[in-house]
Protein backbone atom coordinates (compact mmCIF):
# COMPACT_ATOMS: atom_id res chain seq x y z
CA UNK A 1 0.00 0.00 0.00
CA UNK A 2 1.38 3.43 -1.18
CA UNK A 3 1.75 6.30 1.42
CA UNK A 4 -0.86 8.24 0.09
CA UNK A 5 -3.52 4.95 0.40
CA UNK A 6 -2.47 4.57 3.95
CA UNK A 7 -3.11 8.50 4.37
CA UNK A 8 -6.42 7.96 3.10
CA UNK A 9 -7.26 4.83 4.91
CA UNK A 10 -6.62 6.36 7.95
CA UNK A 11 -8.94 9.60 7.33
CA UNK A 12 -11.45 7.53 6.42
CA UNK A 13 -11.17 5.39 9.49
CA UNK A 14 -11.62 8.67 11.46
CA UNK A 15 -14.14 10.07 9.45
CA UNK A 16 -16.27 6.82 10.36
CA UNK A 17 -15.73 7.39 14.14
CA UNK A 18 -16.44 10.85 14.01
CA UNK A 19 -19.56 9.90 12.38
CA UNK A 20 -20.09 7.50 14.74
CA UNK A 21 -19.80 9.47 17.68
CA UNK A 22 -22.12 12.31 16.44
CA UNK A 23 -25.24 9.39 15.84
CA UNK A 24 -24.38 8.27 19.69
CA UNK A 25 -24.20 11.79 20.61
CA UNK A 26 -27.48 12.21 19.08
CA UNK A 27 -28.81 9.15 20.22
CA UNK A 28 -28.10 10.12 24.20
CA UNK A 29 -30.13 13.68 23.21
CA UNK A 30 -33.30 11.13 22.13
CA UNK A 31 -32.83 9.20 25.09
CA UNK A 32 -33.23 12.21 27.62
CA UNK A 33 -35.70 13.57 25.25
CA UNK A 34 -37.74 10.11 26.25
CA UNK A 35 -36.68 7.53 24.33
CA UNK A 36 -36.17 4.34 26.08
CA UNK A 37 -32.85 2.15 24.30
CA UNK A 38 -30.06 -0.36 25.47
CA UNK A 39 -26.80 0.61 24.40
CA UNK A 40 -25.10 2.11 21.38
CA UNK A 41 -28.25 3.72 19.94
CA UNK A 42 -27.07 5.56 17.32
CA UNK A 43 -29.56 8.42 15.32
CA UNK A 44 -28.07 10.31 11.86
CA UNK A 45 -28.42 14.03 11.41
CA UNK A 46 -31.75 15.91 10.40
CA UNK A 47 -33.86 12.56 12.03
CA UNK A 48 -37.17 13.97 13.22
CA UNK A 49 -38.83 12.17 16.32
CA UNK A 50 -42.19 12.88 17.30
CA UNK A 51 -43.52 11.37 20.51
CA UNK A 52 -40.19 10.11 21.59
CA UNK A 53 -41.86 8.78 24.74
CA UNK A 54 -43.50 5.58 22.96
CA UNK A 55 -39.86 4.97 21.28
CA UNK A 56 -38.71 1.58 22.29
CA UNK A 57 -35.01 0.68 21.20
CA UNK A 58 -33.12 -2.26 22.14
CA UNK A 59 -29.46 -2.49 21.78
CA UNK A 60 -27.24 -1.42 18.99
CA UNK A 61 -30.01 0.18 17.43
CA UNK A 62 -29.11 3.11 14.43
CA UNK A 63 -31.52 5.16 12.46
CA UNK A 64 -29.86 6.96 9.48
CA UNK A 65 -30.33 10.19 8.28
CA UNK A 66 -33.17 12.49 7.51
CA UNK A 67 -35.62 9.73 8.83
CA UNK A 68 -38.86 10.60 10.28
CA UNK A 69 -40.93 8.69 12.92
CA UNK A 70 -44.27 9.70 14.43
CA UNK A 71 -44.41 7.07 17.30
CA UNK A 72 -47.92 8.09 18.45
CA UNK A 73 -49.90 5.16 18.91
CA UNK A 74 -51.69 2.08 21.54
CA UNK A 75 -49.14 -0.03 21.40
CA UNK A 76 -45.79 3.00 20.12
CA UNK A 77 -42.72 1.64 18.23
CA UNK A 78 -40.36 -0.93 19.26
CA UNK A 79 -37.12 -1.89 17.61
CA UNK A 80 -34.67 -4.93 18.52
CA UNK A 81 -31.46 -5.57 19.06
CA UNK A 82 -29.42 -4.92 16.50
CA UNK A 83 -31.65 -3.67 13.36
CA UNK A 84 -30.97 -0.73 11.55
CA UNK A 85 -33.11 1.85 9.54
CA UNK A 86 -31.80 3.64 6.68
CA UNK A 87 -31.87 6.96 5.42
CA UNK A 88 -35.21 9.22 4.54
CA UNK A 89 -37.17 6.49 6.41
CA UNK A 90 -41.28 7.59 6.83
CA UNK A 91 -42.70 5.48 9.75
CA UNK A 92 -45.81 6.43 10.96
CA UNK A 93 -46.07 4.22 14.11
CA UNK A 94 -49.98 4.46 14.41
CA UNK A 95 -53.38 6.75 13.37
CA UNK A 96 -51.85 9.83 14.87
CA UNK A 97 -54.70 10.82 16.53
CA UNK A 98 -53.65 12.58 20.20
CA UNK A 99 -56.97 11.86 21.59
CA UNK A 100 -57.59 8.49 20.46
CA UNK A 101 -54.38 6.78 19.76
CA UNK A 102 -54.19 3.38 18.13
CA UNK A 103 -51.82 1.07 16.37
CA UNK A 104 -48.69 0.17 16.65
CA UNK A 105 -45.39 -0.86 14.97
CA UNK A 106 -42.95 -3.33 15.50
CA UNK A 107 -39.75 -4.90 14.14
CA UNK A 108 -37.27 -7.74 16.08
CA UNK A 109 -33.88 -8.24 16.42
CA UNK A 110 -31.76 -8.33 13.46
CA UNK A 111 -33.67 -6.52 10.94
CA UNK A 112 -32.96 -3.82 8.36
CA UNK A 113 -35.19 -1.50 6.37
CA UNK A 114 -33.98 0.17 3.37
CA UNK A 115 -33.62 3.63 2.62
CA UNK A 116 -36.95 5.70 1.50
CA UNK A 117 -39.36 3.31 2.82
CA UNK A 118 -42.91 4.12 3.59
CA UNK A 119 -44.56 2.79 6.50
CA UNK A 120 -47.82 3.16 7.89
CA UNK A 121 -48.82 1.35 10.48
CA UNK A 122 -52.47 3.14 11.12
CA UNK A 123 -54.74 1.47 13.23
CA UNK A 124 -53.90 -2.01 11.89
CA UNK A 125 -50.80 -1.96 13.33
CA UNK A 126 -47.14 -3.42 11.62
CA UNK A 127 -45.34 -6.14 13.32
CA UNK A 128 -42.41 -7.48 11.92
CA UNK A 129 -40.11 -10.03 12.87
CA UNK A 130 -36.75 -11.16 13.16
CA UNK A 131 -34.02 -11.72 10.55
CA UNK A 132 -36.23 -9.46 8.02
CA UNK A 133 -34.63 -7.40 4.77
CA UNK A 134 -36.55 -5.18 3.62
CA UNK A 135 -35.04 -3.03 0.67
CA UNK A 136 -35.02 0.36 -0.22
CA UNK A 137 -38.75 2.22 -1.37
CA UNK A 138 -40.98 -0.62 0.53
CA UNK A 139 -44.03 0.95 1.12
CA UNK A 140 -46.47 -0.81 4.28
CA UNK A 141 -49.99 0.45 4.33
CA UNK A 142 -52.28 -1.17 7.29
CA UNK A 143 -54.91 0.23 6.47
CA UNK A 144 -57.83 1.31 3.74
CA UNK A 145 -60.22 3.42 2.87
CA UNK A 146 -63.51 2.09 2.33
CA UNK A 147 -65.23 3.24 -0.92
CA UNK A 148 -67.93 0.91 -2.35
CA UNK A 149 -70.65 3.41 -2.34
CA UNK A 150 -70.23 5.73 -5.49
CA UNK A 151 -73.09 7.75 -4.19
CA UNK A 152 -70.20 9.23 -1.29
CA UNK A 153 -67.08 10.70 -1.23
CA UNK A 154 -64.14 8.04 -0.21
CA UNK A 155 -62.97 10.58 2.51
CA UNK A 156 -66.78 10.42 4.17
CA UNK A 157 -66.77 6.51 3.95
CA UNK A 158 -64.15 5.68 6.75
CA UNK A 159 -61.34 2.87 6.68
CA UNK A 160 -61.00 -0.49 7.67
CA UNK A 161 -57.92 -2.20 8.87
CA UNK A 162 -56.81 -5.72 10.13
CA UNK A 163 -52.81 -4.89 10.47
CA UNK A 164 -50.00 -6.10 8.57
CA UNK A 165 -47.59 -9.28 9.85
CA UNK A 166 -44.24 -10.04 8.36
CA UNK A 167 -43.09 -13.49 9.67
CA UNK A 168 -38.86 -14.28 10.71
CA UNK A 169 -36.17 -14.53 7.88
CA UNK A 170 -38.56 -12.56 5.25
CA UNK A 171 -36.88 -10.56 1.90
CA UNK A 172 -38.88 -7.72 0.70
CA UNK A 173 -37.26 -6.53 -2.92
CA UNK A 174 -37.00 -3.20 -4.01
CA UNK A 175 -40.11 -1.05 -4.36
CA UNK A 176 -42.33 -3.58 -3.54
CA UNK A 177 -46.02 -2.37 -1.85
CA UNK A 178 -47.59 -4.60 0.92
CA UNK A 179 -51.18 -3.82 1.53
CA UNK A 180 -53.53 -4.30 4.88
CA UNK A 181 -54.44 -7.79 6.04
CA UNK A 182 -51.56 -9.39 4.29
CA UNK A 183 -49.34 -12.08 6.82
CA UNK A 184 -46.28 -13.22 5.10
CA UNK A 185 -45.03 -15.94 6.03
CA UNK A 186 -41.51 -17.60 7.70
CA UNK A 187 -38.95 -17.58 5.35
CA UNK A 188 -40.60 -16.30 2.22
CA UNK A 189 -39.80 -13.83 -0.50
CA UNK A 190 -41.33 -11.17 -1.74
CA UNK A 191 -39.75 -9.87 -5.85
CA UNK A 192 -39.29 -6.09 -6.05
CA UNK A 193 -42.38 -4.16 -7.02
CA UNK A 194 -44.79 -6.82 -6.26
CA UNK A 195 -47.80 -5.72 -4.71
CA UNK A 196 -49.19 -7.97 -1.96
CA UNK A 197 -52.39 -8.10 -1.75
CA UNK A 198 -53.36 -11.38 0.37
CA UNK A 199 -51.49 -13.96 2.33
CA UNK A 200 -47.53 -15.49 1.58
CA UNK A 201 -47.03 -19.08 2.58
CA UNK A 202 -43.86 -19.59 4.36
CA UNK A 203 -40.74 -20.46 1.61
CA UNK A 204 -43.32 -19.05 -1.30
CA UNK A 205 -41.16 -16.78 -3.74
CA UNK A 206 -43.69 -14.22 -4.82
CA UNK A 207 -43.55 -11.59 -7.44
CA UNK A 208 -45.57 -9.32 -9.97
CA UNK A 209 -48.73 -7.21 -9.96
CA UNK A 210 -50.98 -8.40 -7.88
CA UNK A 211 -48.04 -10.81 -6.28
CA UNK A 212 -48.24 -14.76 -7.38
CA UNK A 213 -46.32 -17.37 -5.96
CA UNK A 214 -43.62 -18.44 -8.38
CA UNK A 215 -41.93 -21.78 -6.47
CA UNK A 216 -41.37 -22.69 -2.97
CA UNK A 217 -37.53 -22.01 -1.76
CA UNK A 218 -35.34 -25.32 -1.62
CA UNK A 219 -37.20 -26.46 -5.34
CA UNK A 220 -34.29 -24.57 -7.61
CA UNK A 221 -33.37 -21.56 -8.79
CA UNK A 222 -31.80 -18.73 -6.19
Amino acid sequence: MTVQASIQSLVNTLALRLRRKAELLRGAYWCWRGVSAGTRFGVGCGVRILYPQHLVVGDDVTIEDYGFLNCLSAGGVRIGNHTSIDHNVWLQGGCGDMLNPAGFFSIGDNSYIGCNAVLGAGRGGIRIGNGVLIAQSVNMHAEMHNFADPERSIRSQGIAYQGIVVEDDVWIGSRATILDGVVIGRGAVVGAGAVVSRAVPPLAVVAGVPARILRYRGQGGR
